[in-house]
C-alpha cells in the first residue's frame, strides 16, 4: 500500500501531494522529489524534516524507511540542509559559520571550536539569550549582559544568592531546528565545564581572552559570588588591563566607573575607589612588574579568580529539610569538575564535600533531585528544586569528560585488559537505558578512578 504524504517546498513555499512506497529510503525519496522540482537549486544538499503535533521537529534520517517515522497523509518539509550559524564570541566578535542543518549541536561544537582555534570544545556550548518576553537579546552580547526582568521571590533570591546567570543553554542531543533556533538567530558561545582551564596561558590568546571575559562577567554579576577584599583585588588588575600602567596624573578619583569594576553587593562600600586605584599602582609598581602586559595581567586575572574556593562551580538555590525536624530550609548547591559541594545561603561557608567520583546514580523529577553516593555515604542527599534537569545535565556533562579523558589515557599508553568499566544511565521521563562500556585496566590510574562513576538511575532505585 502506498504512502501518500503532502511534501512542503521549503524554497518554493508549495505543497504537493506524492505517493511513495513505505520501504523507500528517506535518500532515495529526496532524490524523487529533486527529480519531481528540478527547478531547486540540486547543489545543495536537501533533506526530509517531520513537524509532529506536538510542534516537534526532527530530520529524517537518510538510511531509514520512510515508514519509520511517517504515516499517511503527514506533512514533511523538503529543505536544504546547509544553513548559517551565526555565533557571538564573548568579546563580542560575530562569526558567521557554514552547518549542516540536520548534525546535533554536540557535532556542530567541534567545527565551531576547531576553526576558532578551541581544541577542548566538549567544555564549550552555547547560549540562547532570551528576553523576559521570550525574544531574542540582541544586546550586550560583548559582556554578556543579559536584559532587567521581572522576578518572582525565588529568583530573587538567586539572584543575591549569585546562583542565577539566566542562561539558555542548547541540548547538544538535538540539533539547532529541532530546538526552534533558525539561521536569525545569534547565538553565544561559552564555556560550560571548568576542566582544563588551568592550562591556559598567554600562548593561547583566543581561550585565555575568552576565559578573561567569562570570568569577568561571573564576577561583575555576582555569579562567582566573591569578598569584597578579592574583588578589590581584581578590580586593580581590570586596571591594568583596562588603562595600561597606573597613572597619578591621570587616575584619580572619580575616574573610574564603578559598574564596570566591581559586583553590586560591593558599589557602595565606603573608599572603594581609593582602594582600587592603590591595587592598581601596588599591581603596576610595588610587585616589580613595570608595565604588565595586557595578556600577562587577564592571566593574572584568571589565576586570583581561580584561587578561590568558589571558582569553577555552578550553584543552585536549592531546599533541603532540616534534620530532625519537618522543614524545609535553603542552601546552596554547588556543582564543580570534581566536586559537589553544599554550602551556606547567608555565610557561604562549605558545610560538606563530595568527591565527583563518589556519585554512583542520581534521580530528577520536576521538584526534586537525589544524589546516591554508594558507600561513601550512609544515606541519599536529596533536596526539593525545579532545577533538576539542569544539575543532572552539568554532572552528566563533568563525568563524561572525565571519561573521555581516562579512555585518552588509556589509548595513548596502549593498556589492555579483559577488565569492563560499566556506567549505567537512566532518565525518568523517557525510561531510557543505555549501556556505556570501556575496556582497560584504570588501576595504574588513580587520580581519575572511573569505576565508581555512573549516569543517572531511577528514584525507586535509591536506597
Amino acid at each position: 500500500m502506498a504512502l501518500t504524504l503532502k511534501v512542503h517546498i521549503v524554497e518554493k513555499d508549495i505543497t504537493e501531494t506524492m505517493l511513495f512506497d513505505p520501504a523507500t529510503l528517506v535518500c532515495d525519496a529526496c532524490k524523487i522529489i529533486g527529480e519531481k522540482f528540478p527547478e531547486a537549486n540540486q547543489d545543495k544538499e536537501y533533506g526530509m524534516y517531520f513537524v509532529d503535533e506536538k510542534g516537534a521537529g526532527v530530520w529524517l534520517e537518510s538510511n531509514r524507511n520512510l515508514s519509520f517515522m511517517l504515516r499517511n497523509h503527514d506533512v514533511v518539509e523538503y529543505r536544504c540542509k546547509i544553513r548559517t550559524l551565526k555565533v557571538c564570541i564573548l568579546d563580542g566578535t560575530l562569526q558567521t559559520f557554514m552547518v549542516e542543518d540536520s548534525q546535533r549541536v554536540s557535532q556542530l561544537m567541534i567545527i565551531i571550536c576547531t576553526k576558532i582555534g578551541i581544541m577542548n570544545h566538549e567544555e564549550y556550548s552555547l547560549i540562547y539569550e532570551l528576553t523576559e518576553d521570550g525574544k531574542e537579546n540582541r544586546q550586550n552580547y560583548g559582556t554578556f549582559a543579559l536584559k532587567k526582568r521581572k522576578y518572582g521571590e525565588k529568583e530573587k533570591d538567586m539572584n543575591k544568592m549569585g546562583t542565577n546567570d539566566e542562561s539558555n543553554w542548547v541540548d547538544h542531543s538535538r540539533t539547532l531546528q529541532e530546538q526552534g533556533i533558525d539561521e536569525t538567530k545569534v547565538l553565544l558561545l561559552r564555556r560550560k565545564y571548568f576542566f582544563s582551564e588551568q592550562n591556559i596561558d598567554h600562548r593561547d590568546p583566543v581561550q585565555l581572552n575568552l576565559l578573561y571575559v567569562q570570568r569577568r562577567d561571573a564576577i561583575l554579576s555576582g555569579t562567582h559570588p566573591i569578598a569584597e577584599m578579592n574583588s578589590i583585588e581584581l578590580a586593580g588588575i581590570q586596571c591594568q588591563i583596562k588603562f595600561g600602567d597606573h597613572d597619578d596624573q591621570k587616575h584619580k578619583i572619580g575616574f573610574l566607573d564603578l559598574k564596570e569594576l566591581l559586583p553590586q553587593g560591593h558599589l557602595k562600600s565606603k573608599g572603594i575607589e581609593k582602594k582600587i586605584l592603590a591595587e592598581h599602582k601596588k599591581y603596576g609598581v610595588s610587585l616589580g612588574i613595570g608595565g604588565r602586559g595586557e595578556l600577562g595581567a587577564k592571566v593574572d586575572y584568571i589565576s586570583l579568580a581561580r584561587s578561590l574556593k568558589t571558582y569553577g562551580v555552578t550553584f543552585f538555590l536549592v531546599k533541603e529539610k532540616m534534620k530532625g525536624r519537618n522543614k524545609l530550609v535553603h542552601q546552596l548547591l554547588g556543582v564543580a569538575k570534581d566536586t559537589i559541594l553544599k554550602l551556606d545561603k547567608k555565610t557561604k561557608e562549605i558545610l560538606k564535600t563530595w568527591p565527583l567520583t563518589t556519585v554512583r546514580r542520581w534521580a530528577k523529577t520536576p521538584n526534586t533531585f537525589t544524589l546516591d553516593f554508594g558507600d561513601y555515604s550512609d544515606q541519599n542527599y536529596s533536596v526539593q528544586t525545579t532545577e533538576g534537569e539542569q544539575i543532572s545535565q552539568l554532572i552528566a556533562g563533568y563525568i563524561d569528560i572525565l571519561l573521555k579523558r581516562q579512555q585518552h589515557v588509556l589509548d595513548k599508553s596502549g593498556i589492555e585488559g579483559n577488565d569492563r568499566l560499566t556506567f549505567e544511565e537512566y532518565n525518568l521521563e523517557t525510561a531510557k537505558h543505555l549501556i556505556i562500556q570501556h575496556d582497560g585496566d584504570t588501576s595504574s590510574y588513580q587520580q581519575i578512578d572511573v569505576r565508581s562513576l555512573s549516569k543517572p538511575s531511577n528514584a525507586s532505585s535509591s536506597k
